[in-house]
């Protein structure tokens, strides 16, 4: 009889976090004996680099053991492209993979409960970089897989679940000579489906250089002068790429027309870029 195969399925659960300074030392963190155990955590949260091509820079990042337990981590990378949602699409190959430009020192830590430890971020931009380029840093927890306790005949399926941490931490780097300002709004427009009503924004990154914008609508009824401000959205909008922001309208709009303007502002000075519709509601 064919015997079954085993799985082992991995839950990695990821934070968002990263920025840097210097030195390696494992310290540990004083205890709190009131609190409650924390687990782990990675700061800062995100790291954004102007760096000339040519030049090289060390970054840290802080690994926090707050637990009563000793956790051991590997530090790996993951390259990727965003689609229109903002959705994170792995890549092997990719022009910008800031990763290829990075050396993790130690690419292995082991903490103790309430110990923390520094690692050094060796970054290298080469000459010929004058372009855009991003990364994720991985802190991925090793966990050690326990053999299967397995019960029953030949034909039983087992699945030995087992729970890890991971940390994944935004690397963006735009040298001086790109243009990170030059986002558009492609489209505005409004929908009335099944009575959710929504306003969506596309816009793209026309320019070369990583975009850190915000979006946010200002809806106003015609007839009764009142205006109401959707709350703004940041968002990290890659060279070449499209993004579709969808801002959904409050319940309590009263009927009427309405003017919306869309107001797109991504960091230039002198400028900040618009889009105006109206629309009725019943």
């Amino acid at each position: 009889m064919m015997k079954k195969s085993l799985f082992l399925f991995k839950l990695i659960f990821f934070a968002l976090v990263i920025y840097g300074q210097d030195t390696v030392p494992v310290t540990t963190i004083p205890r709190d004996t009131a609190s409650n155990d924390m687990g782990v955590s990675v700061s800062p949260s995100s790291m954004y680099l102007n760096l000339k091509p040519g030049s090289s820079v060390i970054k840290e990042i802080t690994v926090n053991n707050n637990s009563n337990k000793t956790h051991k981590f590997a530090i790996g990378f993951n390259d990727f492209e965003m689609d229109r949602t903002g959705r994170r699409i792995t890549t092997e190959k990719n022009k910008y993979a800031l990763s290829k430009w990075i050396s993790p020192s130690p690419s292995f830590i082991e903490l103790k409960p309430y110990e923390k430890q520094k690692v050094k971020l060796f970054i290298s931009i080469p000459d010929t970089a004058f372009f855009a380029a991003w990364t994720m840093v991985i802190v991925d927890e090793i966990t050690e897989r326990n053999p299967l306790d397995i019960q029953g005949n030949e034909k039983t399926i087992a699945f030995g679940i087992y729970q890890s941490v991971g940390f994944g931490i935004f690397i963006f780097q735009n040298p001086p000579n790109v243009k990170n300002h030059d986002v558009e709004i492609l489209k505005f427009t409004f929908s009335d489906t099944n009575g959710k009503r929504t306003l969506t924004m596309e816009v793209k990154n026309i320019g070369d250089g990583i975009g850190f914008s915000s979006a946010y609508a200002e809806i106003t009824n015609l007839s009764l002068g009142k205006t109401t401000k959707i709350p703004a959205k940041r968002f990290t909008i890659l060279p070449g790429y499209s993004r579709d922001f969808v801002f959904d309208l409050p319940d309590n709009l009263e009927p009427g027309k309405y003017s919306v303007v869309g107001i797109l502002d991504f960091g230039s000075k002198v400028e900040i870029k618009a889009a105006e519709l109206e629309f009725n509601i019943e």
